[in-house]
């Protein structure tokens, strides 16, 4: 499989982390990859047939065996799909679901010639730039989002101290907006820095790795990599070229 990033447009990059193209003339019959929960939504648009699917906000990661398909995709930043898509986002959530069956007509570009990827990609990202007039979105979510993501991410409560908002409120604005809660996207966002961390090398044991990076301890770290990635630590630690984390997400602005 053959697998290629890029960064959009730079009016998109508020919202949009990547746009990307997968085309599987290398790819390596068995490669399985573990996709994580990452906070975000993506769009995905086949190649050949024009076809989108919006896939929503993941609690849980899922299994990737390949394909025969050439894909077209944008990434959204967490909280940066709904001024698009005009969906509530907590409607997504752990469902793909067609373009066409959300009423999204606007994401059923022509299809273009057999391999024409690139064309595809930038065919999405133009209908990306011309909805940013009408783009109503809650920046607050985005910036909830990035400060969940941080080395130091605060408690939910505090996030909506600083927000001025109750709980319930960043909860229900949240789910609206970005499809999961405040709560779990903090268990996200330390999944995904825990996994690059192991991935980078040991440093000391995984009891010390677990209370450096927020959890209460092994154990706890344990417990959320079971339920997330449905795997362990040390079988992540063992995984790099299979499982794919997300930096751009806390190290970008």
């Amino acid at each position: 499989m053959s697998y290629r990033e890029s960064l959009p447009h730079p009016a998109l990059r508020p919202y949009v982390d990547r746009m990307w193209l997968r085309t599987p003339e290398r790819e390596s019959p068995g490669a399985v990859s573990r996709i994580l929960p990452d906070g975000c939504i993506d769009i995905l648009v086949d190649v050949d047939s024009g076809e989108a699917r919006v896939v929503g906000t993941m609690t849980r990661a899922l299994t990737y065996a390949g394909g025969a398909k050439s894909l077209a995709a944008v990434r959204f930043k967490p909280g940066g799909a709904a001024g698009f898509l005009r969906v509530p986002a907590e409607e997504l959530t752990d469902r793909v679901v067609s373009a066409r069956e959300l009423g999204l007509r606007w994401l059923e570009p022509q299809p273009a010639r057999p391999g024409a990827a690139s064309a595809v990609l930038a065919a999405l990202e133009r209908q990306l730039l011309t909805r940013l007039d009408t783009l109503s979105t809650r920046q607050e979510v985005r910036y909830g989002a990035r400060r969940l993501f941080a080395a130091q991410a605060p408690s939910v409560q505090e996030l909506a101290r600083e927000l001025g908002q109750s709980r319930q409120q960043l909860a229900r604005t949240f789910r609206r907006e970005l499809g999961i809660s405040p709560k779990q996207l903090g268990r996200v966002a330390r999944l995904q820095r825990a996994i690059d961390r192991l991935q980078r090398g040991p440093i000391g044991s995984l009891a010390q790795q677990a209370l450096e990076l927020g959890y209460y301890d092994q154990a706890h770290m344990a417990r959320d990599f079971r339920a997330l990635a449905g795997i362990t630590p040390a079988e992540a630690q063992r995984s790099a070229g299979s499982i794919f984390p997300i930096p751009s997400l806390w190290l970008e602005p």
